[in-house]
């Protein structure tokens, strides 16, 4: 699942090297017109997913939070520089120690509520990815009117299915310390040399962690 103001496009070159490797994938759009909705979209996907065999449902940033909250008929999650939210705390609460302060000073908030970025988010969000890349993506990016939960998820997926951590170590957009206290709650950590985008900044690197994760499994969700 991809993060805020995002698409399921930005993980295309990821789905092509799974899709090489034999690991069948889908790339799903998240409606970012609600948490809750984003959540049921999780929900519907992973039962989707299933009819193809056992599902590992990965999310990015943003995308932790509604994996989190919808993904527990996964077989496995992995969480990319994604919210991992504690029981019982609230991930708006946590939101000033999650983000770098030069992504937060990108955020806008439209009449309607929706949430855009400007240009300046760019360097943030790809600032070790492809300039091509990072130029045709911050075109497509999408208003948004879903918000971090004030709510806390009382029983998050990752307390009962299986997990993998990937800390994103050159991250402008998301703390490095945020990411690796995520990581102590996971089964499984792994850490990439990149920015906050690696499906653009690494996509090699990305795609072989996520082919080992589906060995003996048949379906990727991202």
């Amino acid at each position: 699942m991809h993060g805020a103001n995002h698409d399921g496009w930005c993980w295309n070159p990821v789905l092509e090297r799974l899709d090489r490797a034999g690991v069948r994938s889908r790339a799903v759009d998240l409606p970012l017109s609600s948490y809750e909705a984003d959540t049921e979209t999780v929900r519907a996907a992973v039962a989707k997913a299933r009819t193809h065999g056992p599902v590992v449902l990965v999310g990015h940033s943003y995308g932790g939070l509604p994996v989190s909250a919808g993904g527990h008929a996964a077989d496995r999650l992995v969480f990319v520089a994604a919210r991992m939210p504690l029981p019982g705390h609230s991930p708006a609460a946590l939101t000033p120690q999650w983000n770098h302060p030069g992504f937060r000073a990108s955020w806008r908030v439209r009449e309607d509520g929706a949430v855009t970025l400007t240009a300046a988010a760019r360097e943030v969000l790809y600032s070790g990815s492809p300039p091509a890349l990072a130029e045709a993506a911050a075109r497509r990016w999408r208003p948004m009117w879903s918000r971090v939960p004030e709510q806390p998820i009382a029983d998050p997926a990752w307390c009962s299915v299986p997990s993998l951590y990937v800390v994103c170590l050159r991250d402008r957009t998301v703390r490095v310390d945020a990411q690796r206290a995520c990581a102590e709650r996971a089964q499984e950590q792994e850490a990439l040399d990149c920015d906050h985008s690696p499906f653009f900044s690494a996509p090699d690197e990305l795609s072989e962690i996520l082919v080992h994760q589906a060995t003996d499994r048949t379906q990727t969700t991202a």
